[in-house]
């Protein structure tokens, strides 16, 4: 939608011949570009992980059996 959106906005200040209004919609279609091309390698690099992986890496998630907690330690 935000990429319709900003489409939308750059046809109409092209088809306004607004030489101000054609250089701040390009800026903001070119920070969205950025931004989401940022978004992208970061998850290509991070990875997407589940809640409860992050939670019983960080100790945080609550063990289903309270014996195997006793016998570990």
């Amino acid at each position: 939608m935000m990429g319709l959106s900003l489409a939308l906005m750059l046809g109409l200040a092209f088809s306004s011949s607004d030489s101000p209004l054609m250089l701040h919609v390009t800026f903001l279609v070119l920070i969205c570009l950025t931004l989401f091309s940022l978004l992208s390698w970061f998850l290509a690099q991070t990875g997407l992980v589940s809640v409860e992986h992050q939670m019983r890496e960080m100790g945080l998630a609550q063990n289903d059996n309270p014996d195997e907690t006793r016998k570990s330690k």
